[in-house]
């Protein structure tokens, strides 16, 4: 009884922590696809304002008082307006009708008490004035007007224009989102008036200035709210979004009602568990792993579906790319069997090149999955851009002139400079693209001292961008370009490497005004890494080095093992961590060098982690070309190789290990 009684109390807990987890995972859910929702509100309302206004100053182009009502009528009758615009009339300074779209010898009806005509007569509107919800007269139709006043050069109040437009419109647009029966959305103006919203009988005109929860909506601008709604007082999850242009936002939210019903398939289960007998609580935990487990395979097969979707989108591109560096490196190891003594470092040059070319756009695409494992280091952004200067060049045309701009006091970052060329790379050739007839491409790197960050823009003088276009050039796959001209990889690899460094982007661009693209990276306070030229002669390794070389991949092991004998070091191999283990049971060695991702029950950081507490003066360095561990967050203290790499850099990372192990123990000794 004493077990049972404990068993319903450890599961009731875990219920309710359970229950308590879901239920802020669904509301962060919630909010997070009503901020998405609201965005795309806002964005509907600004592209229609924008369109309206454009009517309104189209015709306003030209206007003159002497026109006759008939002439009026045609200017309007030849406009293209769309059908939500029941109404474009003109009213005189006196406020009466003077001609509309429908007809060119209205009523004169005085309108002149309606207040989108008043803050015009009354000179209180610059521009484009919103009003709130109106019920026509005669129409019996809700609409907002639209309104633009027509003044003379000394400010004087020729005409104002009037555009109706059917609120049914934005309605209509709403109920296509299926929010409906979930939550609420509005459009509202921050005078307080809603201009409409669902989930409500009197879906306009709505007052809410004098609520101290809309004004506190309207200081705050944007934000998430779990709390009762402004609008109606109803429980909800959403967010607000606030124009940047107009005076209006957007709310969308989801009901808590709604939300509980949703957690009630959840909560049901485990109540009546709690109040069963030991039988029925197993067998309702079975039951809960079971769909536990059955959603989680629902969830992997949609990730898989995902995957391979994405990778039929890449196959064709990926296997040109590769197909041509394989080329390269077959013709040119044939070429080298028959060359002459003279002739063969070419071939091998060319060989080398073209794995250099594989390993780079491998990392591309596991930058654009966000599935590499960086490996950043404290360096001088000044000094990157110096190195990649040449390929740079070779990415751009003749016509393209590079400029660079660089602060001699740049703060160091710690970025991964192998990303940090590829991205500079990618912005580089979008760069060149926008410039078809030539231009400037320009480099600039300075500190901000406010945000302790350091910026580095790469700017252009090309055709620039609109805000819908600039509002999408992240996303992965999205391109301008024509087919065959671009697959949308650079700039989602671009964006990808700076948020997994910590950094930020800043987009500045405008059609004929060119494009700014801003990389921003925390301040690193810590000292640059040397640095070894690419020429230069690297220590040789201690001689006698015993080293254990671990690798399932039997072709890498003996490379790796052959280039570590040329240095003098005593090798032996291992296939796995099992045999791995086994080995160093036996015997005494001064480096491990162990794969990540190896077949059976332990893997590269296991083996790391049992080898290090057996020997702590074990140095211990792990290769990875992708490693799930560490793209889950999964920190390693070991010495990182990434694959693939040469002789030269399995040799730097034996020697930073060395030379980390004999700081660490010089520091406990002053320590002791």
């Amino acid at each position: 009884m004493v077990a049972w009684a404990i068993l319903c109390i450890g599961i009731g807990l875990v219920g309710f922590g359970t229950l308590r987890q879901t239920k802020h995972q669904m509301a962060n859910e919630a909010a997070a696809n009503a901020e998405r929702v609201s965005r795309l509100l806002l964005a509907n309302f600004e592209r229609t304002s924008d369109s309206v206004d454009g009517f309104l100053k189209n015709f306003a182009t030209g206007f003159t008082p002497q026109a006759t009502p008939s002439e009026l009528f045609e200017r309007l009758r030849s406009l293209n307006l769309p059908s939500a615009i029941v109404q474009l009339a003109v009213v005189g300074p006196d406020g009466r009708a003077l001609v509309s779209n429908l007809t060119p010898e209205p009523e004169r009806v005085d309108v002149s008490d309606r207040m989108h005509i008043r803050v015009h007569r009354e000179n209180r509107v610059d521009g484009l004035y919103i009003s709130p919800p109106v019920l026509g007269r005669i129409s019996n139709l809700w609409t907002i007007q639209f309104t633009r006043a027509v003044r003379d050069d000394q400010g004087n109040l020729q005409a104002i224009l009037v555009a109706s437009y059917d609120l049914r419109d934005f309605t209509s647009f709403y109920g296509g989102l299926n929010i409906s029966g979930q939550g609420m959305v509005a459009l509202a103006g921050l005078d307080g008036i809603v201009r409409v919203r669902s989930a409500a009988e009197a879906s306009y005109a709505q007052d809410l200035s004098a609520l101290p929860r809309f004004r506190k909506i309207v200081g705050e601008r944007n934000g998430r709210f779990d709390d009762l709604s402004a609008i109606d007082n109803v429980a909800r999850v959403g967010y607000f979004t606030t124009s940047d242009r107009y005076p209006f936002l957007t709310m969308v939210a989801f009901d808590q009602a709604y939300l509980d019903r949703r957690l009630a398939t959840v909560r049901l289960p485990i109540i009546a568990s709690l109040l069963g007998l030991a039988l029925v609580l197993t067998l309702a935990m079975i039951g809960a792993v079971w769909v536990v487990r059955r959603e989680a395979a629902a969830t992997a097969r949609l990730h898989h579906t995902q995957r391979l979707e994405a990778l039929g989108r890449l196959t064709g591109g990926i296997a040109h790319d590769f197909n041509n560096l394989l080329t390269i490196i077959m013709g040119s190891l044939d070429m080298l069997r028959r060359a002459s003594e003279e002739r063969r470092a070419r071939y091998i040059d060319n060989a080398v090149f073209a794995v250099d070319r594989a390993k780079a756009l491998t990392h591309q695409l596991l930058a654009f999955s966000r599935r590499q494992t960086l490996s950043p280091a404290v360096t001088d952004l000044n000094r990157l851009v110096v190195e990649i200067g040449g390929m740079l060049t070779h990415s751009l045309r003749d016509d393209i002139s590079v400029e660079l701009d660089l602060d001699p006091q740049l703060w160091p970052v710690k970025v991964d400079a192998d990303q940090f060329h590829v991205a500079l790379i990618n912005l580089a050739v979008n760069a060149r693209d926008a410039m078809p007839n030539g231009g400037a491409l320009r480099i600039q790197s300075q500190n901000l001292l406010a945000s302790e960050e350091v910026c580095l823009t790469v700017s252009d003088t090309g055709m620039g961008m609109s805000q819908d276009i600039a509002a999408r050039v992240f996303e992965p796959f999205f391109t301008t370009k024509e087919m065959g001209k671009g697959t949308g990889l650079g700039l989602a690899q671009v964006y990808g490497f700076v948020h997994q460094s910590g950094g930020r982007l800043k987009l500045d661009t405008a059609p004929g005004t060119g494009t700014a693209v801003s990389l921003l990276f925390p301040r690193s306070y810590e000292q640059p890494e040397a640095v070894v030229a690419e020429g230069e002669e690297l220590p040789s390794l201690p001689s006698g080095l015993n080293v254990l070389v671990v690798d399932d991949n039997p072709d890498i092991s003996v490379l790796a093992a052959n280039a570590l004998e040329e240095q003098g070091c005593i090798v032996k191999q291992a296939h796995s961590a099992t045999e791995a283990m086994s080995i160093l049971r036996k015997a005494d060695f001064d480096v491990l060098l162990s794969d990540i991702v190896m077949p059976g029950e332990m893997d590269g950081i296991s083996l790391a982690r049992f080898a290090k507490a057996a020997s702590p003066d074990l140095v211990v360095i792990l290769m990875t070309g992708y490693s799930e561990r560490l793209e889950g967050g999964e920190v390693v203290e070991s010495e990182l190789l990434l694959k693939p790499f040469a002789p030269r850099d399995l040799t730097a990372a034996v020697l930073r290990a060395l030379k980390a192990l004999a700081s660490e123990r010089h520091a406990e000794a002053r320590a002791g």
